[in-house]
C-alpha cells in the first residue's frame, strides 16, 4: 500500500510541475506578439466539415498594470492577412478583457486560420491570456473547443 501511495505521489508531482522557462508565466515584459490558432471549420470525415464561430479573448491578468493592444490581425490558413481587427490601439485596464467574434458564416480563414495579437506596456507586465474559443452554434450538440496562444516574439525591459 505504501509503494502505491508513493507511486501516486510521484505521478501527481509530474503533472503539477512548474511551467518551463521557455514560457515562464511570471516573467514580466514590455510587450509580445502572440500567435493564436483559430478554426472556421473542422473535418469529421474526408468530405464532411462542420462550420465554427471563433471568438478571440484577450485577458489582462495584471491586477495593477494596464496593457495596450497595438494590433489584432486575422489570417487564413495560407498566412494571408484577411483583416485588421483594431482600427486603433486599445487599452486594457488591469483585469479587463477584449473579445472579437469571427461569425460562423465567415469561412474565409479555413482550417488553419489564426490571430496575431501584439500588445505593449509602459512598464513590465505579465503576459495576457490570449485564446480562441470555437463553437458550432446553438443548433444542438456540436464541437466546441479552445486553443491557447503562443508567444512568438517578446520585448524585454
Amino acid at each position: 500500500m505504501l509503494k502505491q501511495l508513493v507511486g501516486i505521489g510521484l505521478l501527481l508531482s509530474t503533472f503539477t510541475a512548474a511551467p518551463s522557462s521557455a514560457q515562464d508565466l511570471l516573467k514580466k515584459v514590455l510587450g509580445e506578439t502572440i500567435y493564436v490558432p483559430a478554426y472556421s471549420r473542422i473535418f469529421s470525415h474526408p468530405n464532411r466539415s462542420d462550420l465554427l464561430a471563433a471568438t478571440l479573448a484577450v485577458h489582462n491578468v495584471n491586477p495593477a498594470t494596464p496593457l495596450t493592444l497595438e494590433s489584432v490581425d486575422y489570417h487564413d490558413g495560407e498566412g494571408k492577412l484577411l483583416r485588421r481587427i483594431l482600427e486603433a490601439p486599445v487599452e486594457l485596464a488591469p483585469l479587463q478583457s477584449k473579445t472579437v467574434l469571427i461569425p460562423i458564416n465567415d469561412t474565409s480563414g479555413g482550417v488553419g486560420a489564426n490571430f496575431l495579437v501584439v500588445w505593449t506596456s509602459d512598464q513590465p507586465a505579465l503576459s495576457p491570456i490570449a485564446e480562441a474559443i470555437m463553437t458550432s452554434g446553438s443548433g444542438g450538440p456540436g464541437p466546441s473547443f479552445s486553443s491557447r496562444g503562443r508567444v512568438i516574439e517578446r520585448q524585454y525591459p
